[in-house]
């Protein structure tokens, strides 16, 4: 693991930023005006709270989930349903399980023993034979950028650690590419994670130029701060062996002073990923909507957007939102957060609380207090392990609690995102702030995003003030042990991710880094 403090490619909004060129900017806004032309469309539309019931139930097993985009899903609302022949797992209180379910008007009917079920439904009802199969809630991943990382997903295949467990496996899945695509095609590739992935802890020239020669190979980092290219993908992009350091970032060179493909920051990648043709050619509304149709399939029937914004800077990311709803082939929910760098975007535009429908929907406000631990820029209260290096405050402790006191005073709840101590304490005290303004903490339902390094006596702040925590228990699965012996130390490591603690805090989800976009840390 690199011990280079970064910031986090996600919460500072640079994901967004890294793809954002005039041919998509001109996009953008040419849907922002064709989403307020059409007659007979509201943003401000109802829709049966249960009325993506059908895309609300996954089946584990071969045959898939049971996802329906939002238009089908109206069609079949007056139509009985009744699934049986599985095991159903209701997810209540005591996890029990049950015999069959149906469903009528898009809202359940009953749910229980066969016999009964079906004489509830009535003898018109479609019968849905689960074949042994499993059926339960969908899945709702709480944390996630789909408005950018559906195009990362579009753009770059994946080869991630839940695919290949070494570098070798990931070169050879690139070179078994080059002999796919025509010569000059790009070859794009992202998540690769040299921390859990055996192998060289960066692809150089050396690799990549193995891959192809002619043509331009690009892989971006898990972390979202480093990338990798070929020669070919340089000589394409312009960079040369006089090219000058951007601040803050650096093409790395070898031993010999001369550039080895490896990138740090993406202003410095920024210009080679951009140089792909693709870029041009992103069409974000079907990208979303092919993204949710995979994730649907998966079981994912909510996702969410954390950093609403990052893409054009402001209201534009929540039209984009809107007008992928209006084609109805949404396979998921989208519950939406707009990010605080744009705040003054934000109050110049019609977005507010609860704006949209069940299907696309306004629903928090995000707010950053600092990185990422495995960045070195989570804030601590101690160093880093062997360090001097505290990490960082992304929003001052004052802005973060003039923000969170101010948009909580608008009725927006709040996302705020935390992983070192010192940050988690940051936060405690902006939540502080609100209640002492006199806002109701309960109607803000406040949330820790992460939350990972986590002490008992925060744990009881978090109580009395009615916070919930969001935890990416990736981080002890995943880099458990790079967390320990290189980041925190055996004893503060221990503090890591304290998802035990549901029964001592109002509420808590857990989310996991998605195979589809980069990590958010």
């Amino acid at each position: 693991m690199n011990s280079d403090p970064f910031t986090c490619l996600c919460c500072s909004g640079a994901l967004g930023q890294l793809l954002y060129s005039p041919a998509l900017s001109k996009k953008l806004t040419k849907i922002s005006a064709e989403q307020q032309a059409p007659a007979g469309f509201s943003c401000e539309a109802v829709v049966d709270r249960r009325g993506f019931v059908k895309g609300s139930l996954a089946v584990v097993g071969t045959i898939g989930a049971l996802s329906f985009s939002a238009t089908k899903a109206n069609a079949q609302a007056t139509k009985t349903r009744v699934y049986r022949n599985g095991t159903i797992l209701t997810v209540d209180e005591t996890f029990s399980e049950a015999e069959a379910v149906a469903i009528r008007e898009n809202k359940i009917l009953a749910v229980g023993e066969e016999i009964e079920v079906l004489q509830l439904a009535g003898s018109d009802a479609e019968i849905i034979d689960l074949k042994g199969k499993v059926l339960l809630p969908g899945f709702i991943d709480a944390h996630i950028h789909v408005v950018s990382g559906s195009i990362v997903a579009g753009l770059m295949d994946y080869v991630g650690m839940a695919r290949f467990g070494t570098a070798e496996e990931v070169l050879a899945h690139l070179k078994q590419r080059a002999t796919q695509v025509k010569p000059g095609e790009w070859i794009a590739a992202r998540n690769f994670d040299p921390s859990v992935q055996t192998g060289p802890n960066a692809l150089t020239f050396v690799e990549l130029d193995a891959v192809s020669k002619d043509n331009p190979v690009f892989v971006m980092n898990a972390s979202g701060h480093l990338a990798y290219a070929n020669s070919k993908a340089f000589e394409v992009a312009g960079i040369t062996e006089d090219v000058i350091n951007p601040p803050g970032a650096e093409f790395v060179r070898g031993e010999d002073g001369k550039l080895n493909g490896v990138m740090k920051n993406q202003v410095a990648f920024q210009p080679v990923f951009q140089a792909n043709p693709a870029m041009q050619n992103v069409n974000p509304v079907a990208a979303l909507v092919e993204l949710t149709q995979t994730w649907s399939k998966l079981g994912l029937t909510t996702i969410s957007e954390l950093a609403l914004g990052a893409l054009s800077s402001g209201y534009n990311d929540a039209e984009l939102l809107f007008a992928a709803g209006r084609t109805g082939d949404l396979a998921s929910r989208i519950r939406a957060y707009p990010f605080y760098p744009y705040d003054e975007a934000w109050d110049a535009s019609p977005i507010h609380p609860g704006q949209g429908d069940d299907i696309v929907r306004i629903a928090g406000y995000k707010l950053v207090a600092d990185g990422s631990n495995q960045g070195f820029t989570g804030l601590q209260r101690e160093p880093y392990l062997g360090t001097d290096n505290y990490g960082l405050a992304y929003t001052s402790p004052e802005e973060l609690k003039r923000l969170a006191v101010k948009r909580a005073g608008q009725g927006w709840q709040l996302a705020i995102h935390g992983n070192g101590d010192a940050g988690i304490d940051n936060v405690l005290d902006a939540v502080q702030a609100v209640k002492d303004a006199g806002t109701d903490v309960a109607k803000v339902r406040p949330r820790i995003e992460h939350c990972s390094i986590l002490h008992d006596e925060q744990i009881v702040r978090m109580k009395d003030l009615g916070i919930s925590a969001s935890f990416l228990i990736g981080h002890v699965h995943f880099w458990g042990v790079a967390m320990r012996d290189e980041v925190f130390g055996e004893e503060k490591v221990e503090l890591l991710d304290r998802a035990k603690i549901r029964e001592l805090v109002t509420h808590c989800t857990r989310t996991l880094p998605s195979p589809t976009l980069i990590h958010c840390t």
